[in-house]
C-alpha cells in the first residue's frame, strides 16, 4: 500500500512542472503510487543532467593520496586527513617519493674501465 501523504507531496511538486500531468489529483492514481514514481523520474533526470554538467573532479590532495596508497606508501587502514591535505601534506610527500625515485640511490660509481687482460703463463 502506498503513503497517500506521499502521494501528494509528489503531487504537489509535480505542478511545477507545467503539461506533467494531464488532470487533477485522482486517489485512483495515488494508490497505484503514479505520483511517486512520476515525481522520481523526473528529479533522475534532473540529477543527471546536472552531474553531466558539472562533471566530478577531486581534489589535488586527494589523488595525490590515492597514487601513495596505489603506490603502496599508505594501505587501505590509512584513512585520508582532510587536516593533513589542508596543509598540502599528500601532495609534498608524492613530490619528494618521485624526487627520490627519479635520483640514483648510493654513491656514483665512476664508468668501469677496461683492465688490461692478463695472460698466465705457465711456471
Amino acid at each position: 500500500m502506498t503513503d497517500s501523504d506521499a502521494e501528494e507531496r509528489a503531487f504537489d511538486l509535480l505542478q511545477w512542472n507545467p503539461y506533467s500531468l494531464p488532470a487533477e489529483y485522482n486517489d485512483e492514481s495515488a494508490l497505484l503510487g503514479l505520483y511517486s514514481k512520476l515525481q522520481k523520474e523526473r528529479s533522475d533526470r534532473a540529477l543527471d543532467a546536472w552531474d553531466e554538467q558539472h562533471p566530478y573532479k577531486c581534489s589535488d590532495e586527494l589523488a595525490a593520496f590515492r597514487e601513495l596508497e596505489r603506490l603502496g606508501v599508505y594501505t587501505p587502514a590509512d584513512f585520508f586527513s582532510p587536516s593533513k591535505a589542508k596543509n598540502g601534506r599528500y601532495t609534498e610527500r608524492l613530490k619528494q617519493l618521485r624526487d627520490t625515485s627519479r635520483k640514483p640511490q648510493g654513491p656514483q660509481r665512476a664508468s668501469k674501465q677496461a683492465r688490461p687482460i692478463r695472460k698466465h703463463r705457465p711456471l
